[in-house]
């Protein structure tokens, strides 16, 4: 996956054409009227959107009166400003980039927060003893940029470094392939835990012939630093909700996506299987991992599946007021709860915490085949 690269490009673009969104159709399928919906996910298809997917191929969003159409995202596709401008209903993204949105005047709401924890990390390798992000002064740490180094450049200025400034620090621009930290051209290399973190796994260490383990590296998340941000969300513009029906469209969405999240913890490699039907350029090894990863980031939910929890939220408004150069901090009128609720309602007598899930272990393969 790569995220939010450039999010906010193009989006003031978006304002005046808010109230397309608006417009899901219906269509009848023999008896029953589907809602016709589109979804534009944030990046190609892959294990971190396997809940969607999921809900299609097992009728959960038919079931509900939906017919979901599942749009894959990508490097020059803005989710924000396909669902601003009306080209989808429901769009995927990280909060922060929906945070930044808003700030351009673009009218973005967020529904559901499915991912409770970031999969953000920092990764150094062993021999260098760098463990710890105060260890990273004066040296070079690796970043996308474009709105995804907000939580590195708050956990960096938690231990006196200025990122922003390039003081007490070298920030660097990072490829979107892992080469250049296997080639050990940074001291540090941001990853997600479910694809970056992978791809460094899958890759044979020139020395020994074999793979690298994670006994070669040092894994710094965000999470345990205490800079995390919370990351994929539903969203929609606030003009869509201004009508009843819509909202009625958009809980009945929430609740079936929401199962088929549930699905995708309770069977995994048959979600893997569902996820490569839809689109194979991601080997089978790597997305097996990364099912298991994105299952970590959304299980177990105290809260209840996608329940937005006001603590976090509140941390990743201010991470992205400070580093995104907003005006003020976002406030609660970035997302609601209430759609959500209805879902989880919907699901009633259907495990929506997880409580007692256990990650599984899941073995690299070379290349991720």
């Amino acid at each position: 996956m790569r995220r939010n690269v450039a999010v906010v490009v193009l989006l003031a673009v978006a304002v005046g054409v808010l109230s397309t969104a608006a417009g899901a159709t219906t269509r009848s399928s023999g008896t029953q009227k589907l809602t016709k919906v589109t979804l534009q996910l944030k990046w190609v298809t892959q294990a971190q959107f396997a809940g969607y997917y999921a809900a299609k191929a097992k009728g959960y969003y038919k079931a509900a009166g939906l017919d979901v159409t599942i749009k894959p995202g990508g490097p020059n596709i803005i989710p924000e400003q396909v669902v601003a401008g009306g080209q989808a209903q429901f769009g995927i993204d990280w909060l922060s980039s929906l945070m930044l949105s808003r700030a351009k005047g673009v009218g973005l709401v967020s529904i559901s927060q499915v991912f409770n924890k970031s999969g953000l990390t920092l990764l150094t390798w062993k021999d260098t003893g760098i463990n710890t992000v105060a260890k990273m002064k004066n040296k070079k740490v690796a970043n996308w940029l474009g709105g995804n180094e907000f939580e590195v450049f708050a956990a960096l200025a938690k231990y006196g470094m200025d990122p922003a400034h390039n003081k007490g620090v070298t920030i660097v621009q990072e490829p979107f392939t892992m080469d250049f930290f296997l080639k050990r051209q940074a001291d540090a290399a941001s990853a997600m835990t479910y694809n970056e973190l992978a791809q460094v796994l899958e890759a044979k260490n020139p020395k020994t012939g074999k793979l690298y383990t994670m006994s070669d590296l040092n894994v710094i998340k965000m999470q345990a630093v205490g800079t995390s941000m919370l990351e994929d969300n539903i969203f929609t513009t606030s003009n869509y909700l201004k009508s009843a029906a819509n909202r009625a469209t958009a809980t009945k969405f929430i609740a079936a996506s929401l199962k088929g999240w549930i699905y995708c913890r309770d069977h995994a490699k048959d979600c893997v299987n569902t996820v490569l039907a839809n689109g194979p350029a991601l080997p089978r090894g790597h997305q097996t991992w990364q099912m298991n990863e994105i299952n970590a980031l959304i299980w177990p939910s105290p809260k209840g599946i996608g329940l937005m929890d006001p603590a976090s939220y509140a941390r990743s408004a201010k991470i992205v007021a400070t580093y995104g150069k907003l005006k003020k901090v976002p406030g609660h009128e970035a997302y609601r709860t209430d759609l959500e609720q209805a879902a989880l309602a919907q699901l009633s007598g259907v495990d929506t915490k997880g409580l007692n899930w256990k990650k599984a272990v899941v073995h690299v393969t070379p290349g991720g085949n």
